[in-house]
């Protein structure tokens, strides 16, 4: 068991109602959830994404199918998703990996490393622990208030 979800590569900040429980592991209809709900968060339909995912190599090949046959998630129209893995991430790979999803050679990338969830995770981490006793709803309010207050500071550096 653990949680996913989604963040702002250049912002460093959680996307709300984007985070999933997993339950089984992590499997790939948690991600597209978390990844559609991070899509829907004031996103304009022409908007270009880059979406940064460990595994996107794998990832992103099915994720038009897998979208279009369930029925609770749905994209933006003309919304265009550009794949890539972070720069740590992406050098366990093949190397045809490497040219094609490192965000060194991805036009518009700007300098981004990719690797913003390992970076916020870790402060997730330090409360994680005390979280595993309680209750669901309480273990959300206490992740939701600690990532509320990781964007907080992240908006006031």
């Amino acid at each position: 068991m653990g949680i996913g979800g989604c963040a702002c590569a250049r912002h460093g900040c959680f996307i709300p109602h984007s985070m999933v429980d997993f339950q089984k592991g992590e499997q790939q209809v948690n991600m597209d959830y978390a990844r559609v709900h991070a899509l829907h968060h004031e996103m304009k339909p022409s908007q270009q994404v880059l979406h940064f995912y460990d595994i996107n190599c794998q990832y992103s090949q099915n994720l038009g199918c897998q979208i279009a046959t369930n029925a609770f998630l749905s994209l933006l129209q003309g919304i265009k998703i550009q794949p890539g893995i972070g720069i740590w991430h992406v050098h366990g790979h093949k190397t045809e990996c490497f040219t094609r999803y490192a965000p060194n050679f991805i036009p518009s990338s700007g300098n981004v490393d990719g690797e913003i969830m390992e970076t916020l995770w870790s402060t997730l981490n330090v409360i994680s622990p005390s979280t595993q006793g309680m209750a669901t709803p309480h273990q959300q309010e206490v992740l939701d208030f600690q990532m509320n207050d990781s964007n907080v500071s992240n908006k006031l550096e």
